[in-house]
């Protein structure tokens, strides 16, 4: 069964991004959504280089031996990210396979007086929303859906 949350779901801000390992085997690459509401909303299981990517963008400092394109996008030119500012409108995180229990964001980008909806992987479209300056918000019945898996595994 899937299920897609459409403009009539209501969408909560993420007000915090936080990007991380978990502490203990197997170290799980995490990226945490803070909401406006106080709860949070987890992606397990994201690339590890956008964990470090998004804590670079965030200030921190990483060594690493060899850059990803998400170490390089936040040093293109000023104008190439205002363009890109511009243009994506927000970032949703409003979809849930099932079936695979993977995440699907759509990000809103204006062209031409158009809105075109991509769908994107979630941690990718959280990324470049972080590094643009555009806002995120999440699914309350995704939230919702997490908070009740969560609160079965106690």
């Amino acid at each position: 069964m899937k299920f897609k949350v459409n403009v009539v779901n209501r969408m909560i801000k993420v007000v915090k991004v936080e990007a991380f390992l978990l502490p203990t085997p197997p170290y799980t690459p995490v990226i945490s959504c803070h909401l406006e509401d106080g709860r949070q909303f987890n992606l397990y299981y994201v690339p590890y280089e956008v964990v470090i990517a998004i804590n670079r963008v965030q200030g921190e400092d990483y060594d690493v031996d060899r850059e990803s394109l998400f170490d390089i996008l936040p040093m293109i030119t000023s104008e190439f990210k205002e363009t890109l500012k511009g243009r994506v409108r927000a970032v949703y995180v409003d979809y849930l396979n099932r079936k695979t229990m993977l995440y699907t964001a759509t990000m809103e980008i204006s062209v031409d007086g158009a809105i075109i909806r991509k769908r994107m992987i979630p941690s990718h479209a959280i990324y470049l929303a972080l590094i643009i300056g555009s806002e995120i918000y999440v699914a309350d019945e995704l939230i919702r859906h997490q908070e009740e898996i969560t609160h079965r595994h106690r």
